[in-house]
């Protein structure tokens, strides 16, 4: 009986015990790693975010927002909103009938020409498309052919799963590309001391943040999450986190408690640029701010009015309206923006500057070739990015014009296919917009002419404004009687358009020399919506 006694009283004390037991407390020890402190490269690269899924070989076709069948106004099923698509790729004509293979070569080829170093693949959980047969087919390629290019991923809004289910989703995708390409594949992006660098693009919404924050920061709890993604795929990793809003100094410095690195997103350049803070901070804390710039931001997306639930598809999209869409947008000053972004990445001496994007046309800021852009950003990367590292000009030898318009003025109202657009922030008035502007790259002064207005200009890189009128617009640099550049651009501008239409529309005098490095003898495509040829 005794005995009995004794073990119902310790079993209930077991029972008591647990009843009040307290969670056991937290231990952070992921704030503040030595390892965060640690550069993020040893030599400045042009990384561009990569839209995985949108490339053009047989049998894969371009995403509805970004296919030239819905370009027209006529002939396709979105004719009631005079063609969804705003951008006309040119890879799309050129490579339809090509191999993955022949078309990753293609795009490596080409972002090399433009200026390009390695790409981060936007890589969300639930993948659209042959995501990661992409991405392995980019590493077979740049080995076989032997192309100097970096890859990495970019780990991007995982929502609405548990935080156990994301890392065991994105482990299982990841690991099958580095088990297929090697981790030691000398194309991964990684820190001189060998981690691998892994952007995030809202990616830190693989966490789980309990309710209870046990006096912890949320910033830990997202660490921890990207800690055992990092275990899970049996890599030491430096995260680079997005930022894409108006931090404040307080949030950004508990981020940088937990993160090596930092990139913005589409913030455009003003005054009071958010860059300034973040990048004055990052080297209070010895982290590593990496530059971004972007050419413009104007949507193929059509959006039901006040959301972002995107018609992925152009048959919904046709069937929603034009009373029932609206598109979104950033006032970027036609180059403007770009420029002020890559001069305050210069003045900073980033380590890596990142280009948004690539190949993003349903958003407007590609630098992939396509007929509005026709290689204009290019030519700013190839120039700017000699600046930076210190390097020759790579058009010391000659002279460049690089004209940017809109198709039209920003009060005028298109007819029939009046789309609105909400405009997400601007780096300058929509009014700057109202003009042409020629960015010239010269050795030394000249006169440059645009239609009946002269111009003088100094050597180096400056951007001149002209009236914005309807026509072509014609562009002569001469020095005395003797014309070194002149062209007109296919393009011209309009004050009847038939469509909204905000697209930055760029040619240059260097497109035939880009045009033929990278599609050879393919005849040129060109945008002529309102040219009378």
């Amino acid at each position: 009986m005794q005995k009995l006694t004794i073990i119902v009283s310790f079993v209930l004390g077991l029972f008591v015990s647990n009843i009040n037991a307290q969670p056991s407390k937290i231990i952070d020890t992921l704030k503040n790693l030595p390892e965060l402190g640690l550069p993020l490269s040893n030599e400045k690269l042009v990384i561009a975010h990569n839209m995985t899924d949108i490339i053009r070989f047989k049998g894969h076709e371009l995403e509805d927002c970004s296919d030239p069948e819905y370009y027209y106004p006529k002939g396709n099923i979105t004719e009631n909103l005079g063609g969804m698509v705003q951008v006309n790729v040119m890879s799309d004509k050129y490579l339809k009938d090509s191999s993955l293979e022949q078309t990753i070569e293609f795009e490596l080829r080409a972002a090399i020409k433009s200026g390009i170093d390695g790409f981060q693949f936007y890589y969300p959980l639930r993948k659209r498309g042959p995501d990661d047969l992409i991405i392995k087919t980019f590493f077979k390629v740049a080995d076989e052919k032997n192309i100097d290019f970096k890859f990495t991923f970019c780990p991007s809004h995982p929502s609405g799963l548990t935080e156990d289910i994301k890392v065991k989703e994105y482990a299982k995708r990841m690991n099958s590309v580095l088990d297929a390409v090697g981790h030691d594949n000398s194309h991964w992006l990684r820190t001189p001391d060998g981690r691998l660098i892994v952007y995030l693009w809202y990616g830190e919404q693989i966490a789980e943040i309990p309710n209870d924050l046990q006096g912890l920061p949320r910033q830990f709890y997202i660490a921890r999450a990207l800690k055992r993604l990092s275990m899970a795929i049996n890599e030491n990793v430096a995260y680079v986190l997005a930022i894409n809003y108006e931090i404040s100094k307080d949030e950004l410095n508990t981020y940088l408690d937990y993160v090596p690195a930092v990139w913005l997103w589409t913030l455009p350049y003003t005054d009071n640029y958010l860059g300034e803070m973040v990048a004055t901070t990052c080297k209070e804390r010895n982290r590593t701010f990496t530059g971004s710039v972007f050419s413009s931001f104007y949507t193929s997306k059509l959006l039901p009015p006040g959301t972002w639930d995107m018609h992925h598809y152009a048959i919904d999209a046709a069937r929603a309206g034009i009373e029932n869409v609206e598109r979104r947008g950033i006032i970027t000053g036609l180059s403007y923006n770009f420029r002020k972004l890559f001069e305050f990445a210069i003045d900073k001496d980033v380590p890596i500057i990142n280009v948004i994007t690539w190949n993003d046309y349903p958003e407007g800021h590609h630098i992939a070739p396509e007929v509005n852009h026709n290689f204009a950003w290019a030519v700013l990367i190839n120039y700017y990015k000699s600046v930076w590292k210190g390097e020759p000009s790579p058009f010391q030898e000659k002279d460049v014009a690089i004209t940017f318009f809109k198709k039209y003025k920003h009060n005028v109202k298109p007819i029939p296919y009046n789309i609105p657009i909400v405009y997400l922030s601007e780096a300058v008035p929509e009014s700057y917009e109202d003009s042409v502007e020629v960015v010239t790259i010269l050795s030394k002064p000249a006169e440059l002419l645009v239609n009946n207005q002269q111009k003088k200009v100094g050597s180096g890189l400056m951007s001149s404004k002209f009236d914005h009128n309807p026509g072509p617009v014609k562009v002569t640099i001469k020095r005395g009687k003797t014309n070194s550049v002149e062209f007109t651009t296919p393009e011209w501008i309009t004050d009847k358009p038939y469509r909204t239409d905000r697209l930055i529309y760029s040619f240059s005098s260097e497109f035939n020399y880009y045009h033929e490095a990278i599609f050879g003898n393919y005849p040129p495509l060109f945008s002529e919506e309102y040219s009378d040829k």
